[in-house]
């Protein structure tokens, strides 16, 4: 049986910079569980959503993560950063390797519209793999919203789905729900961390490939050291989950076309929604 231990780090995150509370969390967790191999933080941890913390990447905030991963020797997606590349500002994840090396970053494609407007989207999947372990995919947020991106990364061979996460709306228990289903969908565990107060909703969520909760966090500070079973994911999409449905296989074999990805997406229902924008206050005259 192979497994493989990931952490995720449901930490209390403030506006501004908090890298050293992540640094100094994750050195606690890896001196009570040193057997973790990865460990997983929340989107935007380290600048606290502050977008005056942007640094261009590579760069010094970033060189701290590499520099704990190595001393560690683990798998490190240290949440998100402000990225500043020129004249645009992205929302990027770094994926560090246990020699303290970048392998991939990956950029947020779907920013929170309209409240991310200056948010550029990214237009590159990432996938990477543990060697001897399985394939892992990057997401972020409110990317999950967006089904297509999830089986993309499913088809480009994921099997681990890691989603580091900012939410602090009502709508926390929608995306604990899509977080379920597009594990079932893609037969993935889908590790989703979110940040806790003053700024997050927690409410962290790993399912596994038939949907099930493997974990469902509170609101608040939480570490959820996990151990996935690799062999356990193999065999549910080898026979179904459970013996049941094996929805990547019939995806794969169907012959249908999708009529919403041609022509670029148009579509008069859709075009008359309108543009994307905040919402106003209406109009109710004088009092």
């Amino acid at each position: 049986m192979t497994t493989f231990s990931i952490a995720g780090l449901q930490l209390e995150g403030s506006a501004g910079d908090n890298t050293d509370h992540m640094l100094l969390e994750i050195d606690k967790v890896m001196g009570r569980f040193p057997w973790l191999e990865m460990v997983v933080l929340p989107e935007l941890s380290a600048c606290g959503g502050d977008r005056a913390l942007a640094e261009a990447l590579p760069g010094p905030t970033e060189a701290r993560f590499c520099d704990m991963a190595k001393s560690h020797g683990i798998w490190l997606i240290p949440g998100s950063l402000f990225e500043k590349d020129g004249d645009r500002l992205y929302n990027t994840v770094p994926v560090i390797d246990p020699d303290g090396n970048v392998i991939a970053r990956y950029r947020k494609q779907f920013p929170w519209m309209p409240y991310e407007h200056s948010i550029t989207p990214g237009d590159e999947f990432v996938v990477f793999d543990v060697p001897g372990v399985a394939c892992f995919g990057i997401s972020n947020c409110y990317d999950m919203w967006y089904p297509e991106t999830i089986r993309a990364l499913s088809w480009m061979g994921a099997e681990i789905i890691l989603h580091p996460s900012l939410t602090s709306t009502l709508d926390r228990d929608v995306e604990t729900a899509m977080v379920r289903a597009h594990a079932a969908q893609n037969q993935v565990y889908f590790f989703d961390v979110n940040l806790a107060g003053p700024l997050g909703f927690g409410q962290s969520c790993i399912a596994g490939p038939g949907g099930e909760v493997v974990y469902q966090a509170g609101k608040g500070r939480e570490i959820i050291p996990l151990r996935l079973d690799i062999g356990y994911l193999k065999e549910a999409r080898k026979n179904g989950w459970q013996g049941l449905t094996q929805p990547l296989k019939s995806f794969r074999d169907s012959k249908l076309t999708y009529p919403q990805y041609d022509n670029q997406g148009e579509s008069k229902a859709w075009r008359d929604l309108g543009e994307v924008r905040v919402p106003v206050k209406p109009d109710r005259g004088q009092t």
